[in-house]
């Protein structure tokens, strides 16, 4: 029965505990018990108790027409925390606990306006320490949240619907030209005591894989008699092996040419005779890039070993990202489809490849008519 409750002296601890019943939550169903431990005296309890009863009987949860943002925002980072990638929450609980719940929180989920929304989003643009592309992302969580509020019916209409957001600068993409990448190839192989992390560096290259495609790539995922890569698996910026991809559409197959596969098959020589020497003091887990003792690559320590590489053969520094940029801008030069370029790269449609390298279409239009010129006459 809501509201009832208990008062009892800990044997362990000699001092006084209460529970009481807070009735059914709607959200789940289930009964909730609010317990507090550690009182000196029974009377101290009997107060705590008193006071807390009388907060819940007039509590929001228990009153859809009353939950509040906060209350209901806590059961969708429940659901949250099972279906995104664990650094993808923690970011996304990050931007809720600092800047939505001190804004929105407070507020009645059924009495969320429009107009409510846009003034949180007016507040963040003139905030100059939101960039646009984290007012979007912040936009995106708050949206997400009250698109499933209408879905499990606490809302009959979404009021994220029609906000106007800043607009989103596009991000310069620095990539390296086709002579650029083999300087860089044909250069580094010169260095002495070359970095190990080098056949990542080629993957990409080759491949245009990401970087958490490539650290967690495992040998078994590397067909060589197909010459087909295989996307199954993920590491996130903490090292942690993900199974999965980024998405439905990152899972994928890559076919890969013959350089590469003889670049890989020296480099797993290699491997293996380090595997011999450590014994069972190797960590096996099957990975394609990894320690010397098989434990998976720090991100962090990957991609400074790119950057010492970049800074000594002498090139233009960029992101090692940016070198999954090169590997597409190079295809669409080279006039490859588009959608087959797409579907390399893992993107969840056509669009996306083509809104990121619009950059290089433009200059495609001279030699497209200069096809033209030669194929049609007058």
């Amino acid at each position: 029965m809501r509201g009832s409750g208990s008062i009892t002296k800990n044997k362990k601890t000699g001092k006084w505990d209460f529970v009481f019943s807070a009735g059914k939550d709607p959200l789940t169903g289930r009964w909730k018990q609010i317990k507090r431990r550690g009182f000196e005296t029974k009377k101290q309890a009997m107060e705590e108790m008193t006071k807390l009863r009388a907060e819940v009987l007039q509590d929001e949860f228990l009153d859809l027409t009353q939950m509040s943002y906060a209350r209901y925002m806590e059961e969708w980072f429940q659901e949250r925390k099972s279906r995104l990638q664990k650094t993808t929450y923690e970011t996304h609980l990050l931007f809720y606990q600092n800047v939505i719940k001190p804004k929105l929180g407070h507020l009645k989920l059924q009495q969320i306006a429009p107009i409510q929304i846009q003034k949180f989003v007016n507040d963040l643009v003139n905030d100059t320490s939101y960039s646009e592309h984290t007012i979007h992302l912040i936009f995106r969580i708050v949206s997400a949240s009250l698109k499933k509020a209408k879905v499990l019916k606490l809302i009959k209409d979404n009021p994220t619907i029609g906000i106007t957001l800043p607009k989103l600068k596009r991000k310069e993409i620095n990539v390296w030209s086709l002579e650029q990448v083999n300087l860089f190839i044909t250069e580094a192989k010169s260095i002495k005591r070359l970095t190990r992390c080098f056949i990542g560096f080629l993957v990409s290259i080759y491949t245009g894989m990401r970087q958490g495609e490539i650290l967690g790539l495992r040998w078994k995922d590397v067909d060589f008699e197909s010459q087909t890569v295989y996307i199954r698996q993920t590491l996130t910026q903490k090292a942690e092996i993900k199974t999965g991809a980024k998405n439905e559409a990152s899972i994928r197959s890559i076919h890969i040419p013959n350089k590469l596969v003889d670049e890989l098959r020296a480099y797993r020589k290699q491997l293996l005779q380090e595997k011999l020497l450590l014994g069972n003091k190797y960590h096996d887990n099957d990975l394609v890039i990894c320690t010397r003792d098989g434990r998976p690559m720090i991100p962090r320590n990957f991609r400074k070993e790119f950057y010492n590489v970049i800074e000594k053969v002498g090139l233009p520094k960029i992101r090692f990202h940016d070198l999954r940029h090169t590997h597409a801008t190079i295809l669409i030069q080279q006039n490859v489809n588009v959608k087959l370029i797409s579907e390399r790269l893992g993107h969840s449609d056509i669009e996306t490849t083509l809104n990121t390298y619009s950059h290089v279409l433009p200059n495609m239009q001279k030699s497209v008519s200069d096809e033209l010129e030669k194929i049609i006459g007058i």
